[in-house]
């Protein structure tokens, strides 16, 4: 089963400003989430509880995504960005409050 990924509000703005091979590397977490869905990654704690995370270690990335609307076909990517300081977390924690 193939799971449809879309971008939540500003990470299609976070994808656009990460450089060429940054892209290519969410790219492949993009795909891993096509196929796995929330099996992809590891779970989140606290306040994102319902966010998985992928992590790209060499890079400083976060792909943060959950389900979206409780219907497991969409995997929706809450933010793209580095962890520097818990800043990716807080601004994900923002984003899902709107």
């Amino acid at each position: 089963m193939m799971f449809d990924v879309k971008l939540a509000y500003g990470s299609d703005e976070d994808f656009a400003k990460l450089d060429g091979s940054q892209k290519i590397q969410v790219l492949k977490s993009f795909e891993k989430i096509e196929k796995k869905g929330m099996l992809a990654g590891e779970g989140l704690k606290g306040k994102l509880s319902d966010c998985n995370k992928l992590t790209h270690k060499r890079l400083g990335l976060r792909v943060l995504f959950r389900e979206h609307d409780n219907n497991i076909e969409i995997i929706e990517i809450v933010i793209v960005g580095k962890r520097a300081d818990s800043e990716v977390y807080k601004m994900a924690e923002k984003r899902l409050n709107r």
